[in-house]
């Protein structure tokens, strides 16, 4: 175990050498009048940033999670002395939960797989389907779905053997949210079906409000505003009810989206301020780094391109720290977004290039669609339109596969009109 801090600290020396070697070679070209805008510049600005983005994760990781690491690892310890592993068993799920919180995404891992081991040595099923279920949430949140997608099944299938209908409730409410990232829309709302049907039959407000606010994300998604709002609409007053601050927090970011969507910017500017402040008093990063990544888009709207880059910093460096990729890709897109309208093109094609690679490497088809339409911005901006039609179509096959007609629309318009403006030139040469 010790040797885990020293090989990070070694790389962590490697990685300030090399960034130093760019400063003092982009120095000495200062001293020469070079250009703030060059490929060099935008190449150690860039390396600058992740490095920063990795450190402060780590410092931040450390600080929170010290004192809780060794208090779990007392308690492990009484409790195997006692040869208690129902006690044991307990400890892991909430340790498991709190690590995921914290971003200690390997701890966690750990904790829950450990927890696996003891509900099937004790044959408590019900133990068990729950533990796969948060297993799920944590591959749902490392982009891993078709991982998720299997222990949410998992749980289900225990769940209808053992005759549990509010835990087989929960996975099917876990299991339509992993259907939104791939985009499986008969199954997600088959499953958001049939939780709702057995939430509403044992009378659980909570779990109804949840699967009302992943119907309502659907809707989102597919330019369905008014259904969505209807949707979130009956999640908030079971949230408020309940006293949940993070189901409250989950549901107005949902409905700023909306608003944001409908061009109705004020009510969408109350959601997010809502929404961030009941994020924080749960105590919940990942609905916080969300609020400020979905901010991003009012203030791009709004040409606000100071404030939309230090939302993005924010929530890029939240996302990283919390080993959450598909919000890490979305961040560095946006980032691409904010530098290509600021005409600082070295980092934004960087910034793209990184989200295009994350957004391959989990097979995200929402970030693939987004990303490809970002990078058409900036290619067009550039004034190079075959680039930009070739993202395009990428885009517009994304999208297709989604669903989401209205930016199909969108894109497609967009598409004929360079395409005629191509002709038009062509023509008048």
């Amino acid at each position: 175990m010790p040797r885990k801090p020293l090989v990070k600290s070694n790389q962590s020396k490697n990685d300030y050498k090399q960034i130093l070697a760019k400063l003092a070679t982009f120095l000495k070209q200062a001293e020469r009048g070079a250009d703030a805008e060059s490929e060099d510049f935008a190449d150690l600005s860039y390396s600058m940033e992740k490095l920063a983005r990795k450190f402060l994760a780590d410092e931040d990781q450390q600080k929170a999670a010290a004192y809780f690491k060794l208090a779990v690892n007392n308690l492990k310890q009484f409790a195997q002395l006692k040869h208690d592993q129902a006690q044991e068993l307990n400890l892991n799920l909430s340790a498991g939960q709190t690590y995921a919180l914290l971003g200690l995404m390997d701890e966690a891992v750990e904790s829950y797989e450990q927890a696996l081991k003891l509900s099937s040595t004790l044959s408590d099923h019900k133990a068990h389907a729950r533990t796969l279920r948060q297993l799920g949430n944590l591959k749902l949140r490392q982009s891993q779905w078709q991982e998720a997608i299997a222990c949410f099944e998992h749980s289900n299938k225990i769940c209808q053997e053992n005759g549990e209908p509010l835990d087989e409730a929960y996975a099917l409410n876990s299991l339509a949210a992993a259907y939104f990232h791939t985009a499986a829309w008969r199954k997600m709302e088959n499953a958001c079906e049939h939780a709702r049907a057995l939430a509403e039959s044992m009378s659980d407000d909570d779990l109804t409000a949840c699967v009302y606010n992943n119907l309502g994300a659907m809707h989102n998604l597919h330019g369905q505003w008014d259904k969505a709002l209807a949707a979130f609409q009956k999640s908030l007053p079971l949230f408020e009810k309940l006293g949940d601050r993070r189901g409250l927090a989950e549901t107005y970011n949902n409905m700023a989206t909306a608003y944001r969507d409908k061009e109705l910017w004020h009510e969408s500017g109350k959601c997010y301020a809502k929404s961030l402040q009941l994020a924080r008093e749960a105590g919940d990063v990942v609905i916080e780094a969300q609020v400020s990544l979905n901010r991003v888009e009012l203030y791009l709207l709004m040409h606000d391109l100071e404030m939309a880059e230090k939302q993005c910093q924010i929530a890029l460096r939240a996302f990283h720290g919390l080993n959450h990729k598909a919000g890490e890709a979305d961040a560095c897109r946006l980032l691409g977004v904010v530098y290509t309208r600021k005409e600082n093109w070295g980092l934004a094609r960087k910034y793209l290039d990184e989200a295009l690679q994350l957004n391959n490497q989990f097979g995200n088809r929402l970030g693939l669609a987004e990303t490809h339409k970002s990078q058409a911005e900036y290619w067009q901006e550039k004034g190079n339109k075959k680039s930009a039609l070739k993202h395009l179509q990428n885009a517009v096959e994304h999208y297709q596969a989604l669903k989401a007609h209205r930016e199909i629309r969108k894109l497609e318009r967009l598409i004929d009109e360079i395409k005629a403006a191509e002709k038009n030139r062509s023509r008048g040469n």
